[in-house]
Formats: structure tokens, C-alpha cells, sequence
């Protein structure tokens, strides 16, 4: 079952948008999904244009429509953290790679199917929101 949770992208003016992500230890990038982007653009401060190409899984290349770098907040818990916007082809909305996980000192106990953030101040164990189907 994948791990799902939302987080919170803060503006430099404290506005706020919140989008669902899928937490991936194996994606070397935080990305969000174009379609997502261009649902909530207008309200997503201070994103740039991107020249990054992203290398998919399958060895295919996708250009990077735009990147954002700023605070994400989860639970309370914050980073500062970069993603790029390309499209998934509809397979997530939000993908937490790598270095979003990293920044956040995040570990999973796939046992009980918990991730554990901190920021060195606060601690929080977030609960996957994926429904269990199994």
C-alpha cells in the first residue's frame, strides 16, 4: 500500500495550499503533478520556470514545466524543500522523494506503517492516509 499524507506548501506572505502526497524513498526528486500545478498555480507563490529534464524509471526524459523551493509544513513540522512540475501521466499528485524525505528526517517503520518527521524542534508521527485494501 503506498504512503499517502497531506502537506501544507507555505507562501512567503504565510498563505497556504495543501495538496495530498506519495511519500517514495526510491523518487531523487520532490515533483509535482502538472495537472496538479495548473489547478493551483494561481494560488502557489513564487514558483519559477524550469530547463530541468527529469530521467523517468523507464529511461524516459520529461522536460520540467516549472520549480518552486520554499517551506512545506506537515503537521506542524517544517522544511525547506524544492520540488519540479512535470506530468505524471495521472499516476500521483504529489511525489515526496528523496531529498523532501531527507530534509525532513523522516523514517519509516513499515511495520506499523508510520513516518516519523521532526525538524529538530517537533516531532510527529504521521499515519498513512491510503485506505487499506488488502
Amino acid at each position: 500500500v503506498p504512503f499517502t499524507h497531506p502537506i501544507t506548501l507555505k507562501n512567503t506572505d504565510n498563505t497556504r495550499v495543501t495538496v495530498q502526497a506519495l511519500f517514495d524513498d526510491s523518487a531523487m526528486t520532490g515533483a509535482m503533478a502538472l495537472s496538479t500545478f495548473n489547478t493551483i498555480k494561481h494560488k502557489l507563490k513564487g514558483w519559477q520556470p524550469s530547463s530541468q529534464a527529469l530521467c523517468m524509471a523507464n529511461g524516459a526524459v520529461v522536460p520540467s514545466e516549472a520549480m518552486w523551493m520554499g517551506t512545506i509544513n506537515i503537521e506542524g513540522v517544517e522544511a525547506t524543500g524544492t520540488f519540479e512540475v512535470f506530468d505524471s501521466a495521472g499516476g500521483w499528485a504529489f511525489l515526496f522523494g528523496k531529498p523532501l524525505l531527507q530534509a525532513f528526517k523522516a523514517t519509516h517503520d513499515y511495520t506499523t506503517d508510520n513516518v516519523t518527521i521532526t525538524d529538530g524542534n517537533m516531532k510527529v508521527a504521521l499515519h498513512n492516509h491510503t485506505a487499506n485494501t488488502a
